[in-house]
């Protein structure tokens, strides 16, 4: 009986790959020939996916765009795709138009993704419909006023314990800087930084299971399409899904009890409770991943610059020490805060050339074309995948003299073709290519970037960064610059030493963090005090 089940399932399996080779195979002999796009030669049905790595698959994308120009051709398992490397060609075909290009591709390893039908939907992958478009304009008007308001409050709190908290465990810097600005999006959503550890895990696990070096089903893409009792990979996707909408729902409903009781401070789930009926979300469902996909998202685009930019410090430490100056002297001994932005060029500049050199959305994030198009004589059929080569684009070279080398300066200095006036505003990181094109583009890049602004500027303010040293020979422990391999990225693990930069700053570091505690617990106890008094 066992073999004949054996032999049964193994003849499923052969029937399902010739079905799919020969559908993959006509679409793409119909398709293949007009594009009028240069490439790489094409394996039927396979493409060239057999000699694209899942780790750092870009590099081999910018390789291509090395050969072929600004604009490619590929195919991969059956799916088109064009390749942009060029500025001026993303800005045409996404922002002139974005009617045909501002849809998203469907993630092979995600459970309707391109939607909200399932009840949990993540923004930036949604295809372009009417929750798609609702949940914008609510995340929108949502995050500007959390620029306007709280947010500053509590990202000063964080940061503030942040340093605190690397003078005790700074071999943990990595886990605490991501749980330090998980904190300050659990508190803009649910005035509870409590969930944090739990979030940050939440959106590293969605990262991993919608990158290529996840589940082998990102790559070898027909395997999704099993039946669930041969499919491994869709039965741990459902739990993964299941645990985190169970997360989000139970925030949610853990918000309202305190919002019942008048003890919910001011926060992204206290205004969708408050709003009642004439939320634009339509109910608890829409709401919970809505607000969860808020607070998730702030872990890994601020948490990957911030540990790149100390890799820039400890190898570039002459740059260091020209922000150094600069802080020191614009802010009179104190750390950094968004009133001293006009007057941080430098650490601007670094910021902004941190996320140059070592893009956090390597590969971009792919938009699916809506309706045939052409462009430039060559033919791009509906349906075909579009990604923007944040690496590549990062990496031309008349833009970027020298572009794989770090260089701060070119913002700093007009002789550079990248050079902007006034330097009381420029250089910003606000409408980089790593935040999108056209009405795709991250609506955090002002959160972003006062982050960064603040977070960067506090670990220097506070500590010189170093290498660590061998115990025995006393040498430099040498820093990789490699990454990871998602669809956002941050260094790999590393060592590195903070070394306070005199007893003075250390006492302030402990006397900032003593003092920042103290009055956030007479501001919860008097909010409390009024709240029960009503």
């Amino acid at each position: 009986m066992m073999s004949l089940s054996i032999v049964v399932v193994a003849l499923a399996l052969c029937a399902f790959a010739l079905v799919t080779t020969v559908e993959a195979y006509r679409r793409w002999n119909k398709t293949s020939n007009p594009w009028g796009f240069p490439g790489p030669g094409l394996v039927p049905y396979i493409g060239r996916i057999h000699d694209l790595p899942p780790e750092c698959f870009w590099l081999k994308l910018k390789e291509w765009a090395d050969k072929y120009g600004g604009i490619y051709k590929t195919q991969m398992i059956g799916w088109n795709f064009v390749v942009i490397s060029d500025e001026s060609i993303a800005e045409e075909l996404f922002v002139k138009r974005s009617k045909k290009y501002s849809d998203r591709p469907i993630v092979p390893s995600l459970i309707d993704s391109k939607s909200n039908h399932g009840m949990l939907s993540y923004l930036p992958l949604m295809g372009r419909n009417e929750a798609w478009a609702r949940q914008r304009k609510w995340a929108h008007s949502f995050l500007m006023q959390a620029a306007a308001t709280q947010y500053k409050g509590i990202m000063d709190f964080e940061y503030k314990h942040l340093l605190f908290i690397l003078l005790g465990d700074p071999d943990n810097f990595s886990f605490h800087i991501e749980n330090a600005n998980s904190k300050i999006m659990c508190t803009l959503a649910y005035d509870d930084p409590s969930p944090s550890p739990e979030m940050r895990l939440s959106a590293w696990n969605l990262l991993r299971q919608m990158s290529p070096n996840g589940p082998l089903t990102n790559l070898v893409t027909p395997l999704w399409r099993l039946p669930l009792l041969l499919n491994p990979w869709k039965r741990s996707e459902y739990v993964r899904r299941g645990i985190q909408q169970t997360f989000w729902m139970d925030l949610l409903n853990g918000a309202r009890e305190k919002w019942q009781a008048g003890q919910l401070r001011p926060c992204w789930a206290r205004q969708y409770l408050d709003l009642g009926e004439k939320s634009p979300l339509q109910g608890d469902f829409e709401a919970h991943s809505a607000i969860g996909m808020l607070a998730l998202v702030g872990v890994y685009t601020v948490g990957g610059p911030a540990q790149y930019f100390l890799t820039a410090m400890i190898t570039h430490p002459e740059w260091m020490a020209k922000c150094q100056e600069e802080i020191d002297r614009e802010c009179e001994g104190r750390p950094p805060t968004l009133s001293d932005y006009r007057n941080l060029p430098v650490l601007r500049a670094c910021i902004k050339e941190t996320m140059r050199w070592r893009s956090p959305v390597p590969a971009g994030v792919a938009h699916e074309l809506e309706a045939d198009d052409y462009y430039r004589g060559g033919f791009i059929s509906k349906g075909t995948r579009v990604l923007p080569l944040d690496w590549a684009m990062m990496r031309n070279e008349t833009k970027y003299p020298d572009a794989e080398n770090y260089h701060p300066e070119r913002f700093l200095e007009p002789e550079w073709p990248t050079y902007k006036e006034p330097l009381t505003e420029f250089p910003t990181i606000k409408g980089m290519s790593s935040f999108g094109w056209g009405i795709r583009t991250c609506l955090g890049q002002t959160l972003t970037q006062d982050a960064l602004i603040v977070l960067c500027g506090g670990l220097l303010w506070a500590f010189n960064a170093k290498h660590k040293t061998h115990p025995v020979t006393g040498a430099n422990i040498p820093i990789s610059l490699k990454t990871s391999s998602e669809v956002i990225t941050k260094p790999l693990p590393f060592e590195m030493v903070f070394e306070p930069r005199s007893e003075e700053r250390k006492a302030a570091i402990i006397s900032n963090w003593l003092e920042a505690e103290a009055k956030d617990t007479k501001e919860r106890q008097d909010f409390l005090s009024a709240a029960a008094s009503h």
